[in-house]
């Protein structure tokens, strides 16, 4: 007997193929060939409009969205991802709106929850954002390490705005606990620790950053905003014109002059600053 011959891919096949593979341009290609060829229009116009988040295109994407949705308004994930392309335009009551609904057929997305609260804190409502995120560690199951790393990180930053600083300190230990290699968690805690009084807390944060990334030019300021105030300044000296150094040659001029100033200071006086 003959092998049986498979059957060829169909273009939506090879989009997601392609996309699982990085290569989003290909993907796009498939899956405007899709389209054309009416095959799955709702699947592939939600597709397209991932791939073309994928490719820093949220204008673009809401499109996509918009005609996924006028051929299935029910689809499981275009609302998702027209959320998504609504926050990247800064559009926030709109990623709010397009987030409600699929919270509305979907009420275990820790996704959705997330990035509804990332929208709120954007809008300015604090209180807002920390009910999202603390809806999305409900149902967090479906999260890696690293998802939970950033929204953990997202929930202390929200704690800090609103002067909970032990909050936020929770929230940052458990970032760090979910994500060792995240430099974000441990520069957030790091600036905790400092508004705490936890000084040595505060520089061993700051010292895991820098062994993380050696050129992170905000670390080196901060850093020396706890040694000054440790009174070693000689180290806050050191870290200080590193800082400048660093944030000078990344274009940074406003953080170069800020680091300057500090200098100044503490060649005019060897008293800590508060």
């Amino acid at each position: 007997m003959g092998r049986a011959i498979a059957a060829p891919q169909t273009p939506l096949q090879l989009g997601l193929e392609a996309f699982e593979h990085q290569d989003y341009d290909s993907a796009i290609h498939h899956f405007e060939k899709a389209v054309k060829s009416g095959q799955a229009l709702g699947d592939a116009y939600s597709y397209q409009c991932l791939t073309l988040l994928m490719l820093n295109k949220p204008q673009l994407a809401t499109h996509s969205c918009q005609a996924a949705l006028a051929v299935n308004s029910e689809h499981p994930q275009a609302h998702f991802y027209q959320g998504l392309a609504h926050y990247r335009l800064g559009q926030f009551e709109a990623a709010i709106a397009a987030f409600d609904q699929h919270l509305h057929a979907h009420s275990d997305d820790s996704r959705a929850y997330y990035n509804y609260g990332l929208a709120k804190f954007a809008q300015g409502d604090v209180a807002g954002a920390i009910a999202q995120y603390h809806q999305a560690l409900i149902y967090a199951a479906a999260l890696s390490p690293v998802e939970m790393s950033n929204l953990y990180n997202d929930l202390g930053i929200a704690y800090w705005s609103n002067d909970h600083l032990k909050e936020a300190k929770f929230a940052l230990d458990q970032a760090v606990a979910m994500d060792a290699s995240d430099m974000r968690a441990y520069f957030n805690r790091g600036c905790i620790c400092h508004h705490l009084g936890e000084y040595h807390a505060a520089l061993q944060n700051f010292d895991q950053v820098l062994t993380l990334d050696p050129r992170h030019a905000e670390t080196y300021f901060n850093r020396g905003l706890v040694q000054q105030q440790m009174g070693d300044t000689d180290a806050a000296r050191q870290d200080y014109q590193t800082a400048s150094e660093q944030f000078r040659q990344q274009g940074d001029l406003t953080g170069a002059q800020k680091a300057k100033l500090r200098l100044q200071q503490l060649h005019k006086s060897p008293v800590a600053v508060g």
